[in-house]
């Protein structure tokens, strides 16, 4: 006996079923908790005078193009480790490039005697503490609440 209404209900049920756990899905997606890049803020040491930056000067600037602030003091980059996810958001969101790309970079520019890498830290706390403590270094943090550094704002170019 075949029965085709059955069929077309049962099939019309799994349908049914299927949209509601794909829109189950997408609200989980939507609901779970992400840093963006209004979290992410590039940071100074105070002695820097300087408000904002493009993104192609801040490009220059981790990338090692770029070695000295315009009064004449030394740059001193501070980032964290390539697999920390906070720089792996840095690279990708405010740099517009992949962490394994920015490290080739800096690779090229050491053994070519261009310039020298960034400085790694280790944790959070080691590059907020090597920010603060390094005149002339610029770094990034997830937060702006640290008082005794310098936010810059970050323009597009």
């Amino acid at each position: 006996m075949n029965k085709p209404a059955l069929r077309w209900l049962a099939t019309g049920f799994e349908y049914a079923t299927f949209l509601k756990v794909l829109l189950l899905l997408a609200a989980l997606a939507f609901c779970v908790p992400k840093a963006n890049a209004s979290d992410l803020n590039v940071m100074v040491n105070e002695s820097v005078m300087l408000s904002a930056l493009n993104r192609t000067e801040l490009r220059q600037i981790f990338t090692g193009h770029r070695q000295y602030w315009s009064d004449g003091t030394k740059i001193t980059v501070f980032v964290l480790q390539d697999n920390d996810e906070l720089h792996k958001q840095f690279c990708r969101e405010i740099l517009q490039m992949f962490p394994y790309q920015l490290s080739r970079l800096w690779d090229q520019i050491t053994y070519s005697g261009q310039g020298v890498t960034p400085i790694r830290v280790s944790s959070y706390e080691e590059l907020v503490e090597a920010l603060e403590g390094t005149k002339g270094a610029i770094g990034y943090i997830g937060s702006d609440e640290i008082v005794k550094l310098r936010r810059v704002e970050v323009n597009e170019s």
